[in-house]
């Protein structure tokens, strides 16, 4: 009987970073759809758009996990450059919605392009690293890898969008640590850092001042800088063991709790399915950057090993910054939570990063 030439390729997947990958996605089209359980008016078209981003998602995944890995290292900077363009474009000719300038608008949809960004970023940084492995954290190294990461930075920035500028830069040092940088060259690295950030302080609009000022101390304004974060922390507390029950929680379905279909849904899960729905969440999300580590310790190219760091770092912050800033131990940055929060950008994006992650591992020469 014939076989097809991905049959072996198949049999080799990950079933278990697949399987966590589902689930966690299904957890959150549950959650989108139970937000809008007993609202008088129903916006149920977000439940049925996250369907259908997952569908085209699971298309991408599928398709960069049939890709050799290798054959996108070769493609790396073509990869950088268009996602520079499209960041540059979104300036251009892109919407504005809550004071940030970072979507394209067709028919009826929308594109962020950032989010491609962020898996393009890993490429483009797993690329060069492993181009200069043999020279290690080197000034030199270091200082090209940041002009890398500055100009999509910069863009960003732009929008105005903070959290994912943030989320650049913790990006690109994190990698750099998979180079063995000395502890002193780190130090200097984060100092020098600091003092750049201090500068850029005054460059920041008053809202993202607030935002970081409500982190600091977010009883500071309750009712109005840190009225999310006493929102969010509310509707955690009130889930309690159990949960309240999908659709049945308080303050996201009398809208006390803000935007809970995007920021504020680990909030919303926290309510609604209690400490235990929580723990399941963690533990799929541990299972998740587990099999990254995984793949990681079987392969033995030094691009690939990149590409699943850049990944797992990429999918930590986003997990952490999230979930941080929805029980006040970080500030709000508008980082999506992977696979749950709404947005099909974010979504697609992230399983492609997943389908990447996949190509990797099941070609490992371990295997």
């Amino acid at each position: 009987m014939a076989t097809t030439p991905y049959r072996g390729l198949f049999r080799r997947f990950d079933w278990v970073l697949l399987g966590a990958t589902l689930l966690l996605v299904a957890i959150g089209v549950a959650t989108l759809f139970s937000i809008t359980l007993n609202v008088e008016q129903p916006h149920i078209e977000k439940f049925y758009r996250q369907l259908l981003s997952f569908g085209i998602g699971l298309v991408v995944l599928v398709i960069a996990a049939s890709i050799d890995f290798r054959k996108v290292r070769s493609y790396a900077w073509v990869l950088y450059g268009i996602g520079l363009g499209t960041l540059s474009a979104v300036l251009i000719v892109g919407t504005t919605h809550r004071g940030t300038t970072g979507w394209f608008s067709l028919l009826g949809s929308t594109f962020q392009p950032v989010e491609l960004m962020k898996v393009l970023l890993v490429v483009a940084l797993a690329r060069y690293l492993s181009d200069h492995a043999d020279e290690g954290a080197s000034w030199k190294v270091i200082g090209f890898s940041a002009g890398i990461i500055a100009v999509p930075t910069a863009l960003v920035m732009l929008q105005p969008d903070l959290g994912s500028a943030m989320l650049l830069v913790g990006l690109w040092l994190g990698m750099l640590l998979f180079l063995r940088m000395p502890f002193r060259r780190f130090a200097i690295l984060i100092l020098g850092m600091a003092v750049i950030a201090s500068i850029g302080w005054f460059g920041l609009h008053s809202y993202q001042q607030k935002r970081i000022m409500t982190f600091l101390n977010p009883s500071s304004d309750p009712l109005r800088s840190g009225y999310n974060v006493h929102q969010s922390i509310v509707a955690i507390g009130s889930g309690k063991l159990f949960g309240r029950g999908l659709g049945l929680g308080t303050q996201s379905q009398l809208n006390f709790l803000p935007t809970q279909d995007t920021d504020f849904i680990f909030a919303v899960i926290a309510e609604e399915l209690g400490f235990f729905g929580v723990l399941v969440l963690l533990s799929l999300f541990s299972a998740f950057l587990s099999r990254l580590v995984r793949g990681m310790r079987l392969n033995r190219d030094i691009f690939g090993n990149l590409l699943l760091a850049g990944t797992m770092i990429l999918f930590t912050f986003e997990i952490f910054l999230n979930i941080g800033g929805n029980i006040g131990l970080l500030p709000l940055t508008g980082i999506p939570l992977p696979f749950l929060s709404y947005g099909g950008s974010a979504l697609v994006c992230s399983l492609l990063a997943v389908g990447l992650s996949m190509s990797v591992i099941s070609r490992s020469a371990s295997h």
